[in-house]
């Protein structure tokens, strides 16, 4: 214990994540493990801990969760060192209500530091412009990229090849993200970039529909028995937003029932509110959730909105319902129930497969279970990383609603992402990618839990194979977030590129990778047994608290 609980709200500071020198102007983590040794229990918004440096208040650090005594809680907060060579000292308090009322604060917490001289890495400079323009990007670590304990935090790329990516550091990781899911070849195939090369003789967008455009339609009709007709986008936000408007014009209808993740156009995230979108509020919601696999409750919602329903859609498979999971699995005999619930009810089904497609066994779900949806959303792996999406399904309902949907994107025709798509789906009927991705993502799940018995850390890779989710057996909401975020920490020092702990394998990842993977597994699960073991997770911790 750093001091001791004699104060009047019985606060026992624990551990702190303070090296004794930081370096100059850099984003940091700061974290603070404390103990309720009190006799009342702390409460969000009643109870936080003030942080101030040299006497100046920096911040007020909200605790995350109700802490009753005898328990701890871990907080953090991102702050900038100061530019100020030399002695400094932090000091963090333990206050209930405003720290002025006189309701009580706990001793205080010192930490000496020493502001040293800092040479700006490269990361650190694009991020501070992106900072600075207000750019948004993903930064893996919410902008953290430097480390007291070796090597810093990646946020910008070079180049990615096979399943590797390069940051600018010149430092190689193995990539389990690809491209967020696009890249299920591998980065930078041969045979997709000469399909690129091959279609450089042309500008990429011209006037007239390139003879691509009719002829990857043609390859998605082969593919797919329910693709009678196709249109295409650039992403899949673009051919989701398509299919729902396609649907409400076709039955005349307006509610959407759905399930999964489909989007960041409004008529997706409008249900989360305008402070959280900037879409306005509806005082009548169009979008109601059901639970994966749940026929019930769907059956519950067609007969509230009994003749209003336009469509289901929904992820037929890997569905993630949370950062702890489940991640479900596709059920042939929910889908058709599904399917025919939704039929006899006047409402069209519509098959998100910007992920399982070409993905999942036999290239979709909808081979795989025999069903057949009236619209299919692809996107993703259907150009193996060039931007393309497709929507395609039945022809009377094409015929009655795409003219009448506004929808014509300027770039759907972009003709070296047909190119690439046009190959992709080549090697796509020529070979089983599906099997190749199952066979190297089971491999993995067990490289995974051996590494957990070894460390004796209880967790588990769940979700099938294409699409795996680090899940801890562990009770506590709040400890479950600091073993996932010092997990994603440590893989990432160890050269394993994912985020919130997420896997997506693709075709290009070999037993080099998996060799690399087991031993970043290994160090990565050590140090998450330490911190768990000793309830000490400030002491390890250097990036934010991952969401969820």
């Amino acid at each position: 214990m750093i001091a001791s609980p004699s104060n009047t709200i019985g606060a026992t500071w624990v551990c702190h994540n303070f090296p004794a020198t930081l370096p100059e102007n850099e984003l940091r983590s700061g974290w603070v493990t404390l103990e309720n040794n009190g006799e009342r229990t702390w409460e969000p918004g009643s109870f936080r801990i003030h942080a101030s440096l040299d006497g100046q208040l920096v911040a007020q650090i909200e605790i995350p969760q109700i802490v009753h005594p005898g328990e701890r809680v871990s907080v953090s907060w991102i702050f900038r060192t100061i530019t100020a060579l030399g002695p400094h000292e932090f000091t963090f308090a333990a206050v209930e209500n405003d720290g002025e009322s006189g309701a009580g604060s706990s001793e205080v917490l010192r930490v000496p530091v020493t502001i040293a001289a800092n040479e700006r890495t490269q990361t650190a400079q694009l991020r501070d412009n992106v900072l600075e323009s207000h750019a948004r990007c993903w930064l893996p670590c919410d902008g953290i990229s430097w480390s007291s304990t070796g090597p810093g935090y990646p946020h910008f790329a070079l180049e990615a090849r096979g399943c590797r990516t390069t940051d600018v550091e010149g430092r190689q990781f193995v990539d389990y993200l690809m491209g967020w899911g696009s890249a299920l070849l591998g980065y930078a195939d041969p045979r997709i970039q000469q399909a690129i090369v091959a279609a450089l003789q042309s500008g990429p967008m011209i006037t007239l529909t390139h003879t691509l455009m009719p002829e990857v339609a043609d390859l998605l009709r082969a593919f797919f028995p329910s693709a009678e007709a196709v249109t295409f986008g650039k992403n899949g936000s673009d051919v989701c937003t398509a299919a729902v408007r396609m649907a409400r014009v076709h039955t005349s209808r307006p509610i959407v029932l759905f399930c999964g993740y489909h989007g960041w156009q409004d008529w997706y995230v409008e249900r989360l509110g305008f402070e959280a979108t900037g879409v306005p509020t509806r005082s009548e919601p169009l979008l109601h959730q059901f639970a994966a696999g749940n026929l019930e409750q769907l059956r519950e919602l067609f007969a509230r909105y009994r003749g209003q329903v336009a469509a289901v859609l929904l992820e037929p498979a890997g569905v993630l319902e949370s950062l702890s999971g489940p991640v479900k699995e596709a059920d042939a005999d929910f889908l058709q129930a599904m399917i025919d619930l939704a039929h006899g009810e006047g409402a069209l089904v519509i098959f998100d497969e910007i992920i399982t497609g070409f993905r999942y066994r036999g290239g979709s779900v909808q081979h795989a279970t025999r069903t057949r949806p009236d619209l299919t959303c692809l996107g993703k792996a259907l150009s193996a990383g060039m931007p393309l999406a497709a929507l395609m399904g039945r022809r009377d309902v094409f015929d009655t609603s795409i003219g009448r949907i506004s929808y014509e994107p300027t770039f759907k025709g972009e003709m070296y992402s047909l190119a690439a798509a046009r190959e992709a789906l080549g090697i796509y009927r020529a070979e089983d990618i599906p099997s190749r991705i199952w066979n190297f993502g089971e491999r993995l799940r067990q490289t995974f839990h051996h590494a957990c018995k070894g460390a004796e850390v209880a967790a588990r890779l769940i979700g099938p194979p294409f699409r795996m989710l680090v899940a801890f057996d562990e009770p506590n909401a709040h400890r479950r977030t600091l073993m996932r975020t010092l997990l994603q920490q440590e893989l990432l020092k160890a050269g394993v590129l994912t985020t919130k702990n997420l896997f997506l394998p693709s075709v290009a990842h070999d037993d080099i990778a998996l060799d690399e993977t087991r031993a970043a597994f290994d160090q990565a699960l050590q140090v998450v047994a330490e911190a768990s073991a000793t309830d000490r997770f400030a002491a390890y911790l250097e990036i934010p608290a991952l969401p969820g």
